[in-house]
């Protein structure tokens, strides 16, 4: 029983011997079996890999040989010609392009020499072209290539150096021919365009310039330095503002700075240029845009014709012409300006012979003054136009109330239609309305019309049509349809008038009158003077008769004020106030006129009013007394003995001390621009008769009395 179980305890350890060899075993075939299967994915993977490879490399095989074919097609389609040129000047190899310069089939023309194809004249050329590539440079030459027909084809060759299949040693390059021949052709032709635009700008018989685009003078012919008095050099030193007058705005040079108008813009415009000196010339300048040579920039190209003489003998004729209106009128003229001297005397002497009979009577008397006002405003009107009729139109065109110019116009003409029996009806919707120009250019254009409607309807084919109806001409003045114009029509219920007469009726000289009724300018120069303005002119026949139309772009009047303008005060003026309103003294005002008369009684009405007023008849006179009590106002007339107001102006404009200066003159100025230069020497111009309410008022904005400051500082 024990050797049993000793036997058993044997055989159980064999067994468990035995077992733990055959574990062993199997975690070592484990071990190999996982290595094994590691080894078979490890291969799978490589496989698969080596597909992939196997089908990029196929893929990459396909797209070499598409390359290789496009790359060739490529090389025998190009538009330029391409050639391998071996270092011997051997053609290699030609593409078709290169074959067709060369005028052969491009196999004919492989293991050629080089030169065969070439112009003799260019040998030289491509042999040191050659020699640069193969020292290893790339060149770029112009060559004429010489075809087997005799054609000849301007090229630009460009190589570079390539290795060469055979070896690592030899060396050839790739050549292209780019055929540049109508390049070279377009060359020319602009050379020669350049040199006829060079002939033309210096020959030119008119003043020619080119501007950079900052406004600086580059060029300009001789016919512009001779019209500025300026060398070429001294313009090339110049900018285009440097020869406009100081009034006037460059806004083509601003706008070409600014790159705001594209190449090719083109305006015409007047400008008065300042040359050497004093020399000023009225041009009509064409400013042109133009691309610069970079085309990134622009240029400007300025031509000037000199208008002097064209506008001087313009002027002449339209003052001619006014001048011969205002004789034509002198009936009328001394009818409106006897009727208020009439009315004067009458008032006068009325009133003498009742202070005399009756005594005086405040009411009645005051009645009397203000109706002698009344017709002396009357007659200052009639004077003041006929002396704006006799004047030339020089001054700056500024705007005017059109409704004035009508009036003004109707005052003139309505006289001698009342004499004739012609009903003149108006309409005026205008108000305040504005227009830029000048007043007495469109009373002369309606009183032109107005005239011309006048002998139409007292002509004998007037009479014949309007068979017993009364004659009638009517002005009617309104905003147009747009807003932004005005439109003025003139009709009358006279004859009309032909198709041809209707559109030759503003040529100058034309006349439809006999030769001792019209000169045939009236209308040319009205024409000249509504363009000017801007606006237009026509006439149309209507149902009643004849009608003119005149159109005229309206000025907008909504502006803000400057302080000047609230205050009716410059900085100075203020200061003066100032110093009046805190010392409590009376002003001193200097009254200068050898009128003594009316001197006095600008002076007594001053006084009465707050002023301390000293009178002189002179300027020296005048002068002596502001040396030794200086005045903060003088009031002067221009014309007096000994010395004149333009001599005690520029006196007391020399002086240290502010003088507020107010002229009253019975002067007439030649031009309009001898009147802008009157207003330009004093703060107020009055014209004569003067009226003491204007005095007091401009007087008053630059020199207040002591009340009125005191008034003003409680306020």
């Amino acid at each position: 029983m024990e050797k049993s179980q000793a036997e058993c305890q044997a055989i159980i350890e064999d067994l468990e011997a035995r077992l733990a060899r055959q574990e062993q075993d199997l975690c070592q075939y484990r071990d190999q079996r996982h290595a094994l299967e590691t080894a078979l994915e490890d291969l799978a993977t490589h496989q698969e890999e080596l597909r992939a490879q196997n089908e990029e490399l196929r893929a990459a095989r396909q797209f070499n040989e598409s390359l290789v074919r496009r790359y060739a097609a490529l090389f025998d389609g190009a538009p330029v010609g391409y050639c391998l040129i071996s270092e011997r000047r051997a053609i290699e190899s030609a593409n078709r392009k290169a074959g067709e310069m060369f005028e052969c089939w491009s196999r004919d023309v492989e293991h050629k020499p080089l030169h065969l194809f070439i112009h003799p004249a260019s040998h030289a050329a491509l042999s040191r072209h050659l020699d640069k590539v193969f020292a290893g440079e790339a060149a770029s030459d112009e060559i004429r290539v010489l075809g087997r027909e005799g054609r000849e084809l301007d090229c630009l060759v460009q190589s570079r150096p390539t290795p060469d299949a055979e070896g690592d040693d030899a060396l050839s390059c790739l050549t292209t021919f780019i055929d540049i021949s109508q390049r070279k052709q377009a060359e020319r032709a602009l050379a020669d365009s350049e040199l006829k635009f060079r002939n033309i700008f210096t020959l030119a018989p008119f003043g020619m310039m080119t501007l950079s685009k900052d406004g600086r003078l580059m060029e300009t012919n001789e016919a512009a330095q001779r019209m500025l008095g300026l060398s070429a050099l001294e313009l090339r030193g110049m900018t285009y503002t440097d020869l406009l007058a100081p009034d006037i705005t460059p806004t083509e040079a601003r706008r070409l700075a600014d790159g705001q108008p594209r190449p090719g813009w083109v305006d015409v415009f007047e400008r008065e240029l300042r040359g050497r000196g004093d020399r000023r010339l009225l041009t009509r300048v064409t400013f042109a845009v133009m691309p610069s040579n970079d085309g990134q920039s622009v240029e400007g190209l300025v031509i000037i014709e000199d208008m002097t003489e064209r506008r001087d003998l313009e002027a002449r004729f339209q003052h001619a012409a006014k001048l011969t209106l205002l004789g034509e009128m002198s009936a009328s003229l001394a009818h409106e300006i006897s009727q208020p001297l009439n009315i004067i005397r009458l008032k006068a002497e009325g009133a003498l012979e009742r202070l005399k009979r009756q005594g005086y009577d405040a009411e009645r008397a005051e009645r009397g003054f203000a109706a002698i006002e009344e017709q002396v405003v009357r007659l200052f009107e009639v004077i003041s136009y006929m002396q704006g009729l006799s004047r030339r139109d020089t001054g700056a065109i500024q705007p005017f109330r059109v409704s004035r110019a009508i009036h003004a116009a109707r005052t003139l003409i309505d006289k001698q239609f009342r004499d004739d029996n012609i009903a003149l009806e108006v309409d005026d919707q205008l108000g305040d309305t504005e227009a830029l120009g000048r007043q007495h250019q469109l009373e002369q254009v309606l009183v032109n019309i107005l005239r011309n409607a006048r002998d139409a309807l007292l002509s004998t084919e007037g009479a014949r049509i309007r068979v017993g109806e009364e004659p009638r001409v009517r002005i009617a003045a309104g905003l147009d349809d747009d807003g932004d114009h005005l439109r003025i029509m003139l009709s009358n219920n006279g004859p009309r008038v032909s198709e041809e007469v209707r559109r030759r009726m503003f040529d100058p000289f034309f006349t439809t009158k006999s030769g001792d009724q019209g000169t045939g300018l009236g209308l040319s120069i009205s024409l000249g003077f509504i363009n000017e303005m801007g606006g237009t002119i026509t006439a149309e026949n209507t149902d009643e008769g004849l009608a003119f139309n005149v159109l005229l772009p309206r000025v907008r009047q909504h502006r803000r004020t400057s302080p000047v303008e609230q205050t009716g005060r410059t900085a100075g003026q203020e200061a003066i106030a100032a110093r009046t309103a805190t010392s409590g003294e009376r002003p001193h005002v200097l009254v200068v006129d050898d009128e003594e008369e009316a001197a006095r009684e600008i002076a007594g009405f001053l006084e009465a009013i707050g002023y301390r007023v000293t009178v002189a008849l002179n300027g020296q006179e005048a002068l002596e007394v502001h040396v030794t009590d200086p005045a903060r106002a003088v009031i002067t007339d221009l014309r007096m003995p000994e010395r004149d107001g333009h001599w005690l102006i520029d006196r007391l404009r020399a002086g240290e001390q502010a003088v507020f200066i107010i002229i009253i003159t019975g002067q007439a100025a030649r031009s309009t621009k001898e009147l802008d230069r009157l207003r330009q020497r004093a703060d107020a111009l009055l014209r004569k008769p003067a009226s003491l309410r204007d005095i007091v008022r401009h007087l008053r904005a630059g020199v207040p009395d002591v009340a009125d400051e005191h008034r003003r500082a409680a306020g």
